[in-house]
């Protein structure tokens, strides 16, 4: 059963948004080693790919004026249809084909609401966290770095 973007209502398609981003942006090992950890794994059946290919990526001068291509980047993307439940997909950064079916899995699985609570407190919640910490101190970091350059007019 295939899950139609379109038919979610808006809350349901931020939260999906929202699990899905904190997948694509996870650290390899965090998904592989919580895969390892499961004792009930669904069955599942790959629809398409894993594959990897490239995609290019487009930017707004100045965040809101015209598009230009910054250039392409390398993803991949996997599908999957789990059993006993929805299709889900995963499109991720990089060269990680085990990284996009895992969370492609994943998908699958948390757009089933009997299973969506218990995965989002055990899993995406708490790597969420983690990401935002990671981010903050890379945030923090770059900030330390900042050079601000200051203008002296002749006279005063």
């Amino acid at each position: 059963m295939a899950t139609n973007h379109s038919s979610l209502g808006k809350e349901a398609q931020d939260a999906r948004r929202r699990w899905m981003a904190v997948l694509a942006e996870a650290d390899s090992q965090d998904l592989q080693s919580f895969w390892d950890r499961r004792e009930n794994k669904p069955h599942y059946a790959v629809m398409s790919g894993p594959e990897t290919g490239l995609l290019m990526l487009q930017a707004r001068v100045g965040g809101d004026g015209d598009r230009f291509y910054v250039g392409e980047v390398t993803v991949t993307r996997c599908s999957v249809s789990i059993a006993e439940g929805p299709q889900g997909t995963a499109m991720v950064l990089g060269r990680r084909p085990r990284h996009a079916e895992i969370a492609a899995v994943l998908d699958a699985e948390l757009q089933d609401p009997r299973k969506r609570e218990h995965l989002m407190t055990t899993f995406i919640e708490p790597l969420a966290r983690r990401i935002q910490e990671a981010q903050r101190r890379e945030a923090g970091r770059v900030a330390a770095t900042r050079v601000e350059f200051l203008t002296m007019v002749r006279g005063e």
